[in-house]
């Protein structure tokens, strides 16, 4: 919660131009830049919900920017390839263990993994990368990335609007949000495992 506390006091000076800001910051991202786009979300949904934004304004522009800000890691991925996990910032975020984890995962899953993606954190970045070096087609990464954007970018402006005014509050909303998009995300895979062993048994 102390992110989001700097953040604000770093954008409520510029009253509405700190969409703009968001927005941008929401683009470095794309290039590297370590910082959660959930707490950006957060905040635009705070500073709508003490009037210095428009709330509509900033669901579009939060949306805006967390697709093309994934549209840029997925192009990085496609054009610069598996070198790119020796540059910048990038070497420190698809480290060998992580490449493996999500290489596994991708396999595994296929590009169902876009969509859940969105959803966890952690991988979020790594696996757009791999899905640009993996040479997903752009419609498909989009697609599925796009129709996730559509669930989880709403959700974060609106937890932040409607307990902005109380950032306890808050803080203990998003904690639960979290753990139940952890379980649900869990039972994902775990339906997901079960369909492709019952499918291998079937062609045995």
């Amino acid at each position: 919660m102390q992110a989001i506390i700097k953040l604000l006091d770093f954008l409520m000076p510029y009253g509405t131009h700190s969409l703009i800001l968001i927005f941008l910051i929401l683009l470095a991202c794309g290039f590297g830049l370590p910082m959660p786009e959930d707490i950006l979300l957060l905040s635009a949904g705070i500073l709508a919900s003490h009037g210095i934004v428009d709330l509509h304004h900033a669901q579009l522009v939060c949306f805006t920017g967390v697709i093309l800000g994934d549209a840029i890691i997925y192009t990085l991925g496609l054009k610069l390839g598996p070198q790119l996990k020796q540059r910048g910032p990038f070497k420190k975020i698809l480290t060998p263990e992580r490449d493996a984890k999500v290489t596994e995962v991708f396999r595994k899953y296929g590009t169902k993994v876009i969509f859940m993606a969105r959803f966890m954190p952690g991988l979020r970045m790594p696996i757009f990368l791999t899905s640009g070096m993996f040479r997903v087609k752009w419609w498909v990464f989009m697609g599925l990335d796009g129709f996730a954007a559509l669930i989880s970018v709403p959700v974060w402006v609106y937890i932040g609007y409607f307990f902005g005014e109380n950032l306890e509050q808050l803080e203990k909303v998003t904690r639960q949000f979290q753990m139940g998009i952890y379980s649900i995300l869990a039972a994902v895979i775990m339906l997901f495992i079960t369909l492709f062993v019952i499918r291998r048994r079937a062609r045995r």
